[in-house]
């Protein structure tokens, strides 16, 4: 299954989430939030996890990019999020992207 793209924009309610949102030096990083798409950024669908309750492969459902600055991921990672819509499994990935 594939579950279309939708874009997720970080929306800020406190003058403290404003200041940890972005990179000084990155204007990539902390803008690759998304549900869905097909395909992730930085994992191929063959890499794509097998369930562990069914053994078949999951659906990549989002990924979560790195804050900003203060909340970096190891250099920017990717938090890529799967599930298994006959088990509901789930299972994230941390990758650099």
């Amino acid at each position: 299954m594939k579950i279309p793209k939708i874009r997720l924009v970080p929306e800020t309610e406190t003058e403290e989430a404003k200041k940890a949102v972005g990179y000084e030096w990155n204007d990539v990083a902390g803008t690759r939030h998304q549900l869905g798409g097909g395909v992730s950024d930085g994992i191929s669908e063959s890499e794509y996890p097998d369930c562990q309750g069914c053994n078949e492969k999951m659906t990549f459902y989002t990924q979560i990019d790195s804050i900003g600055d203060d909340y970096d991921l190891a250099d920017c990672m990717v938090i890529h999020n799967f599930v298994c819509f006959d088990c509901f499994t789930v299972k994230a990935i941390l990758t650099q992207t």
